[in-house]
């Protein structure tokens, strides 16, 4: 076997402070006590992650979580227990890394997979260079990988080569595949610039802010944060809600057993509660700047897969949340209708696009087809104004997030360049009650409170004595971190008696 070394730099769990367990951020505690004994763990689902050594480069490696001297499985223990572990590299001592990794990933106190019985460890050495080197490229046993190290070459088109060596692999294996990004500084080569990987940051930005900057620069990174300390960690927290949910597709939902579907579940679930500020530049950039999509959430994802695979239709409507897989037209867009009935409100829409790139087997080319995401009302089955749209020439993803959908009715749209390429899609639309207004008189002082609001949006309140004619009171726009605000001022005639309203565009 061809030694294949690259200058892994290891993303340190080593320096870790006192951090609120990610779990109760990522809804699991509610996805417990919703499903009880019928939660899936990750029973059935084989895993594999491979590990950078804490060492020097020199043999034997130290990568795995648990010392054995040999190469044959062996049972774990500890917060591994129950789990026959298998050391592809050989011979190996502890790694306080891995076994970090290894126990957010399945672990029986930390993960949501804990029902994972057979965990695959590879050196990351030996992994990247059976990547590379492989003739063919052999299939690494495992449905979710986890690679929490970052490298690269000072060959450009070796880092190349990898990359579209990587996806290719995981698009011909089927396999999903978190890859962390480094914690702070510039963007590593890799894994995190893959296309089909679910790339993973933290929720207080402390990653690389500059998205790809392989093959085609610029491509959004992260996809997803997690309220970890290190990216090493919030990698396989990710891993371990994809192990969830593929527990939870086989054999329930054959068609949502693809890691097109599974990460477009993934990123449509992500939460932007804790992220007020989340926001969209333009309709070109799919993903908030730093957060990605937002944060992960476990309880949102099941959700959406259980709202069940829901088929486009020009003369029937869909659910509130689900997901499909299919390919793409160029004749018309795929449409997805769905109604918000009077009184409901979309209190968030969430919808995601998801699709691989195509790779040459000799990995000399590769080219990504252009698929597109919209949302527009609609008449009946007809589409009607645009509300939104994520077009990115570059990404292999679209997504869309909005808050306050008024009620009527709408449709997602997936338009392509190119026919016949397999996507996944899946949204969520959490129903609410829309902006409140509450208005308090106190002599001639008027107070307004107003609630459930959109950040970072401008308000008109307007005043009204006959409800047929409207006068601008005052202009508001609320801040980044509070859908709520306040208004106050002093009426003229403070005996007439008024009415207020709030006007924006949604």
């Amino acid at each position: 076997m061809k030694s294949f070394l690259f200058a892994l730099s290891l993303l340190s769990a080593t320096t870790r402070v006192m951090w609120a367990d990610w779990r109760d951020l990522a809804g699991f505690p509610q996805l417990q006590a919703e499903l009880g004994a019928a939660l899936p763990n990750g029973s059935g689902i084989p895993v594999m992650m491979s590990e950078a050594t804490l060492a020097s480069p020199e043999l034997p490696p130290l990568y795995l979580p648990e010392a054995t001297a040999g190469s044959l499985p062996f049972p774990g223990s500890g917060v591994l227990s129950g789990k026959l572990i298998t050391p592809h590299s050989g011979a190996s001592g502890a790694s306080g890394h891995a076994s970090a990794v290894a126990g957010y990933f399945c672990g029986t106190t930390q993960s949501v997979s804990p029902g994972v019985t057979n965990l695959h460890v590879w050196w990351a050495d030996e992994f990247a260079g059976e990547v590379f080197y492989g003739a063919p490229i052999p299939v690494f046993v495992g449905s979710v990988q986890n690679h929490s190290w970052v490298g690269g070459d000072t060959d450009e088109k070796v880092n190349v080569e990898f990359l579209r060596r990587f996806d290719f692999m995981l698009d011909r294996d089927g396999v999903v595949a978190t890859t962390p990004m480094n914690n702070g500084g510039a963007m590593a080569k890799f894994l995190a610039n893959a296309y089909h990987g679910i790339s993973t940051g933290l929720r207080n930005g402390g990653h690389p802010q500059t998205h790809s900057n392989t093959e085609v620069n610029g491509r959004m990174k992260p996809d997803v944060v997690v309220h970890e300390s290190v990216t090493s960690l919030a990698g396989p927290a990710t891993a371990s809600v994809a192990t969830l949910l593929l527990d939870a597709i086989r054999p329930a939902f054959p068609a949502a057993d693809d890691p097109r579907v599974v990460k477009a579940i993934m990123l449509s679930a992500a939460s932007k509660q804790n992220l007020l500020g989340w926001s969209r530049v333009s309709s070109s950039r799919p993903y908030d700047e730093v957060h990605g999509a937002g944060e992960l959430n476990v309880l949102n994802a099941y959700h959406i897969l259980t709202g069940d695979r829901q088929t486009p239709s020009e003369e029937q409507r869909c659910g509130w949340r689900g997901w499909d897989f299919r390919q793409s037209q160029t004749t018309e867009p795929r449409r997805y209708f769905f109604r918000l009935l009077p009184g409901q409100w979309g209190a968030t829409v969430a919808a995601t696009l998801t699709w691989h790139r195509t790779v040459s087997a000799d990995f000399t080319t590769a080219s990504l087809a252009n698929l597109n995401l919209h949302l527009r009302q609609a008449t009946g089955f007809t589409p009607g104004v645009l509300v939104d749209e994520s077009v990115s020439g570059i990404d292999n993803v679209e997504h869309l997030f909005l808050r306050n959908l008024p009620p009527g009715e709408y449709v997602l749209e997936v338009s392509a360049a190119a026919a016949d390429v397999d996507y996944g899609l899946a949204w969520e639309v959490q129903l609410g009650t829309g902006p409140q207004l509450v208005a308090q008189r106190d002599g001639a002082t008027v107070n307004l409170m107003l609630s459930q609001l959109d950040p970072l949006k401008s308000y008109t309140l307007q005043g009204s004595t006959d409800l047929q004619e409207w006068q601008l009171l005052t202009t508001i726009r609320t801040a980044d971190s509070t859908p709520a605000t306040s208004a106050h001022w002093q009426e003229i005639n403070p005996a007439t008696q008024k009415f207020y309203r709030l006007s924006w565009t949604p």
